[in-house]
């Protein structure tokens, strides 16, 4: 449109300036006047189209760019990622990420698997040896049961029993015999083995009365609990004996020491359902 405006006032121009010379006798004051009028919005008029013009030389290379960068697809997508800084941020959680990740993999936990030589699953061994505590017939001494390693050292030592102290002693498996026997073969009297394993997860317990672990924990070992009989003068701990036990393999001979029993639940206080009286307790080891 304005293109057209333009050369309207061109012919206008042309046609005045004729008349002019062909009639010299008229006064052409006026109309040169209107010329001139006419020539400064002429030269508004193309300094304005030649804005225009730029305007949209610069609107259609921005079209173009844009249309180019479609074109390549995710290539030039990758080329305005990076241009737009944001690879700093990706940048900066990888590095979080692999900081997390060096922090994790050296927290874990232990637990002992009473019964066993071996650890089960992806869990590692740290050392496997003999489960020991009090003799059943001691009045006094600590309650815990320890994992003692296969391959001991030794400090500063005198040889002798001194009686001056505590005693440890090995355990055994000691159950009802012929009348109640959970295991896949018959353990009475013989010895208990443990290992020490380790474990990614960093959390762990011992669940008592149950066979398998609570929603989000993972089952290291289920077995059945174990401690010193209730009618014998030393004080004992419950632990989880594996269901598929191990032995010492240096014989069965009824040396007792330390002695582990079946567990029962008997009702009263220890509420009958769930639990029923006189039953055997299972156990399961979990971590998370």
């Amino acid at each position: 449109m304005m293109t057209i405006k333009i050369k309207n006032l061109v012919l206008l121009f042309i046609v005045c300036d004729a008349y002019c010379q062909e009639n010299a006798e008229i006064t052409c004051t006026s109309m040169k006047e209107e010329i001139q009028i006419l020539r400064e919005e002429l030269r508004v008029l193309k300094k304005e189209t030649d804005s225009e013009n730029m305007a949209l030389r610069q609107e259609l290379g921005a079209v173009k760019k844009e249309l180019q960068l479609i074109k390549d697809g995710s290539k030039n997508e990758e080329k305005r990622f990076l241009a737009d800084g944001e690879i700093d941020f990706e940048t900066t959680v990888m590095k979080l990420e692999q900081d997390v990740k060096m922090l994790t993999d050296g927290i874990g936990s232990t637990y002992v698997r009473w019964g066993r030589t071996t650890c089960p699953g992806n869990t590692t061994v740290i050392y496997k040896g003999f489960m020991g505590g009090n003799a059943y017939t001691d009045n006094g001494g600590p309650a815990n049961y320890l994992c003692l390693p296969d391959d001991p050292t030794w400090a500063k030592y005198q040889d002798g029993i001194q009686n001056e102290g505590n005693k440890i002693y090995g355990s055994e498996y000691e159950h009802h015999g012929t009348n109640f026997n959970p295991f896949p073969q018959n353990m009475k009297d013989e010895d208990i083995p443990c290992a020490v394993c380790s474990t990614k997860r960093p959390l762990n317990i011992m669940v008592p009365a149950r066979t398998s672990c609570y929603t989000g924990w993972h089952l290291e070992y289920t077995g059945y609990l174990m401690t010193i009989k209730s009618d014998k003068p030393a004080a004992g701990e419950y632990v989880c004996i594996d269901d598929h036990p191990e032995a010492i393999p240096h014989g069965t001979a009824n040396t007792n020491g330390n002695v582990m029993y079946l567990v029962e639940a008997v009702c009263g206080t220890l509420p009958c359902l769930p639990y029923v009286n006189g039953r055997e307790l299972a156990c399961s080891v979990c971590s998370k």
